[in-house]
């Protein structure tokens, strides 16, 4: 309780809401209607409470911090931006990171890349399971959180170490990045969401102190397009949306973004790994023609399989959003 009370007293005050650098890009985006596959399908519905209760801390444990680390993954860039980042990050360092480059193909890398900067940010693309990217994210944390140390000296006070906090949906690599931060496993990592259940300071070095924070999911939810991709990438709970119909809709996003940019999608694993024709457009038809073709009719293993392939990359380097066409 005591070091609490002394971070608190020396945390800055609350800083004023600024825009999002990257809004335009989504206001731009949700001006130009497109397939949304969860039409028609259950809805996926989440309040987890460990999650509500974070999100109503998060101002609070903020102020401690002056630098924000917001994580993203590559499969969904938009769909795994949280809607209340902005008013929390106020006037703080705000590094925006997008995890799992390896899960998409280099063109898809590239494109967003382009896109995000031209909106007015500076990604940092990694592969927190690999490593790669990351001595570049703890060298911007440095540079970002320097005005700290050069205010603190100019008031006649020792410098400290950088207080970053990790944010960002469950299961978008939070623990696995810190790990690779730290050099050591000091985060729990595990391929599921919601295994980080609180705050939690790690420090890396004497240079930069980390705050881990639990997978935070809008208490007011997003669009069932955007929970549908969030669901597509195992970024949610999946008590929170009906196997099926993700896997089914998982199947018609794979269609619809392979016909707009083959180089963000190409289909052919799935085609020869299957055997099962891709020439129907609808995600229920699809997967019962998997069950028969190759689990004896069971279309929940055929729908199980589908998400475990696109999850863990056995079909191909996949995103499931292109800038230029997607609706949030």
């Amino acid at each position: 309780m005591a070091a609490w009370a002394v971070l608190c007293a020396l945390a800055p005050p609350h800083a004023p809401h600024r825009p999002h650098p990257l809004a335009s890009l989504v206001s731009s985006a949700s001006r130009h209607p497109r397939l949304d596959e969860s039409e028609g399908r259950p809805p996926i519905e989440w309040y987890p409470g460990h999650i509500a209760k974070a999100e109503r801390l998060m101002a609070e444990v903020l102020s401690m911090v002056d630098v924000v680390v917001e994580l993203r993954d590559a499969r969904a860039p938009l769909a795994t931006t949280h809607p209340l980042l902005p008013s929390w990050i106020g006037s703080r360092a705000h590094l925006l990171v997008v995890n799992r480059v390896d899960a998409v193909s280099e063109r898809a890398a590239a494109q967003w890349e382009r896109s995000l900067r031209s909106a007015g940010g500076e990604p940092l693309f990694v592969d927190a399971k690999r490593g790669a990217g990351v001595p570049e994210l703890k060298r911007a944390i440095l540079r970002a959180g320097k005005r700290v140390n050069e205010r603190r000296r100019r008031r006649g006070i020792n410098p400290r170490a950088v207080r970053a906090a990790i944010l960002g949906y469950p299961n978008v690599g939070k623990s696995a990045l810190i790990n690779r931060l730290v050099g050591q496993r000091k985060a729990k990592s595990e391929n599921r969401p919601g295994v980080t259940r609180g705050f939690t300071w790690i420090r890396i070095d004497r240079d930069v102190q980390l705050l881990d924070s639990p997978g935070i999911i809008p208490a007011k939810q997003v669009s069932q397009a955007a929970a549908y991709r969030l669901a597509m990438c195992d970024d949610i709970g999946s008590a929170a949306y009906d196997k099926q119909g993700v896997a089914a809709a998982l199947y018609e996003r794979l269609l619809h973004v392979e016909g707009e940019n083959p180089s963000f999608a190409r289909l052919d694993i799935l085609r020869e790994r299957w055997g099962v024709p891709l020439d129907q457009p609808n995600g229920e038809v699809y997967l019962e023609r998997l069950a028969e073709s190759r689990f004896t009719g069971d279309v929940d293993r055929a729908a199980t399989t589908l998400l475990k392939d696109f999850r863990s990359g056995l079909i191909g380097p996949i995103c499931l959003e292109i800038p230029e066409m997607i609706q949030l």
